[in-house]
Protein backbone atom coordinates (compact mmCIF):
# COMPACT_ATOMS: atom_id res chain seq x y z
CA UNK A 1 0.00 0.00 0.00
CA UNK A 2 1.24 3.51 -1.27
CA UNK A 3 1.82 5.93 1.72
CA UNK A 4 -0.90 8.32 -0.05
CA UNK A 5 -3.45 5.18 0.05
CA UNK A 6 -2.18 4.86 3.79
CA UNK A 7 -3.17 8.78 4.36
CA UNK A 8 -6.61 8.29 2.82
CA UNK A 9 -7.42 5.25 4.90
CA UNK A 10 -5.95 6.68 8.04
CA UNK A 11 -8.51 10.26 7.07
CA UNK A 12 -11.08 8.14 6.10
CA UNK A 13 -11.09 6.25 9.89
CA UNK A 14 -10.74 9.60 11.55
CA UNK A 15 -14.00 10.58 10.23
CA UNK A 16 -16.11 7.50 11.09
CA UNK A 17 -18.79 7.64 14.07
CA UNK A 18 -17.00 6.12 17.10
CA UNK A 19 -18.81 3.19 18.39
CA UNK A 20 -21.76 3.66 21.07
CA UNK A 21 -20.90 4.35 24.84
CA UNK A 22 -17.09 4.31 23.84
CA UNK A 23 -14.26 5.80 22.37
CA UNK A 24 -12.84 2.48 20.23
CA UNK A 25 -14.37 -1.13 19.29
CA UNK A 26 -14.24 -3.36 22.55
CA UNK A 27 -13.48 -7.02 20.65
CA UNK A 28 -13.78 -9.66 23.30
CA UNK A 29 -12.08 -12.42 20.67
CA UNK A 30 -8.96 -14.26 22.28
CA UNK A 31 -6.51 -14.84 20.39
CA UNK A 32 -2.70 -16.70 20.74
CA UNK A 33 -1.99 -17.79 24.42
CA UNK A 34 -5.06 -16.47 26.01
CA UNK A 35 -7.25 -18.86 23.99
CA UNK A 36 -5.18 -21.42 24.76
CA UNK A 37 -5.75 -21.08 28.59
CA UNK A 38 -9.35 -19.82 28.25
CA UNK A 39 -9.80 -23.37 26.18
CA UNK A 40 -7.74 -25.41 28.75
CA UNK A 41 -9.99 -23.76 31.59
CA UNK A 42 -13.39 -24.16 29.39
CA UNK A 43 -12.74 -27.79 29.81
CA UNK A 44 -12.91 -27.63 33.34
CA UNK A 45 -16.25 -25.66 33.64
CA UNK A 46 -19.69 -26.50 33.67
CA UNK A 47 -21.18 -25.71 30.48
CA UNK A 48 -24.42 -24.19 28.77
CA UNK A 49 -25.46 -24.97 25.59
CA UNK A 50 -25.99 -22.09 23.30
CA UNK A 51 -28.92 -21.27 21.27
CA UNK A 52 -28.46 -20.15 17.60
CA UNK A 53 -29.40 -16.49 18.69
CA UNK A 54 -26.79 -16.26 21.72
CA UNK A 55 -24.16 -17.92 19.82
CA UNK A 56 -24.43 -14.98 17.03
CA UNK A 57 -24.42 -12.60 20.05
CA UNK A 58 -21.56 -14.14 21.32
CA UNK A 59 -19.95 -13.87 17.22
CA UNK A 60 -21.23 -9.80 18.34
CA UNK A 61 -19.45 -9.63 21.59
CA UNK A 62 -16.11 -11.17 20.03
CA UNK A 63 -16.06 -8.64 17.11
CA UNK A 64 -17.12 -5.68 19.10
CA UNK A 65 -20.60 -5.44 18.08
CA UNK A 66 -22.41 -4.89 21.75
CA UNK A 67 -19.47 -2.45 22.55
CA UNK A 68 -19.32 -1.24 25.57
CA UNK A 69 -20.52 -4.43 27.24
CA UNK A 70 -18.37 -6.69 28.54
CA UNK A 71 -20.57 -10.12 27.69
CA UNK A 72 -24.31 -10.82 28.33
CA UNK A 73 -26.51 -8.60 30.89
CA UNK A 74 -26.59 -8.70 34.29
CA UNK A 75 -30.24 -9.07 36.17
CA UNK A 76 -29.84 -5.14 36.79
CA UNK A 77 -28.70 -4.09 33.13
CA UNK A 78 -31.52 -6.30 32.04
CA UNK A 79 -34.13 -5.33 34.09
CA UNK A 80 -33.19 -1.55 33.08
CA UNK A 81 -33.10 -2.24 29.70
CA UNK A 82 -36.81 -3.51 29.30
CA UNK A 83 -38.20 -0.72 31.58
CA UNK A 84 -36.25 1.82 30.51
CA UNK A 85 -33.53 0.71 27.63
CA UNK A 86 -30.73 2.11 29.90
CA UNK A 87 -27.69 0.23 31.35
CA UNK A 88 -27.94 -0.17 35.07
CA UNK A 89 -24.32 -0.77 36.10
CA UNK A 90 -20.24 -0.51 35.49
CA UNK A 91 -19.03 2.49 33.97
CA UNK A 92 -21.98 2.58 31.46
CA UNK A 93 -24.66 2.95 33.56
CA UNK A 94 -27.84 5.50 32.11
CA UNK A 95 -26.43 4.46 28.65
CA UNK A 96 -28.83 4.03 25.95
CA UNK A 97 -29.52 0.23 25.48
CA UNK A 98 -32.53 -0.94 23.73
CA UNK A 99 -31.91 -4.77 23.56
CA UNK A 100 -31.25 -7.04 26.28
CA UNK A 101 -28.29 -9.11 25.55
CA UNK A 102 -29.10 -12.59 27.52
CA UNK A 103 -27.85 -16.07 28.20
CA UNK A 104 -29.95 -18.59 28.75
CA UNK A 105 -29.64 -21.80 30.84
CA UNK A 106 -31.54 -25.24 31.92
CA UNK A 107 -33.38 -24.54 35.21
CA UNK A 108 -31.02 -27.69 36.84
CA UNK A 109 -27.74 -25.94 35.51
CA UNK A 110 -28.73 -22.43 36.63
CA UNK A 111 -29.84 -23.64 40.16
CA UNK A 112 -26.42 -25.03 40.47
CA UNK A 113 -24.68 -21.77 39.94
CA UNK A 114 -23.52 -18.99 42.29
CA UNK A 115 -23.48 -15.40 40.93
CA UNK A 116 -19.88 -15.09 39.54
CA UNK A 117 -19.40 -18.43 38.56
CA UNK A 118 -17.78 -19.30 35.41
CA UNK A 119 -19.16 -21.51 32.91
CA UNK A 120 -18.26 -22.67 29.28
CA UNK A 121 -20.40 -21.93 25.94
CA UNK A 122 -20.74 -24.74 23.71
CA UNK A 123 -22.13 -24.58 20.23
CA UNK A 124 -24.87 -26.92 20.17
CA UNK A 125 -22.97 -28.88 17.03
CA UNK A 126 -20.00 -29.14 19.88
Amino acid sequence: MSQTQIQTQSQTQSKLVPPHGSAELKPLLLEGEARKQALELASTLPTITLSSRERGDLIMFGIGGFTPLNGFMNKADWQGVVDNMRLQSGDNKGLFWPIPITLSAPKATADSLSQGDKVALVAQDG
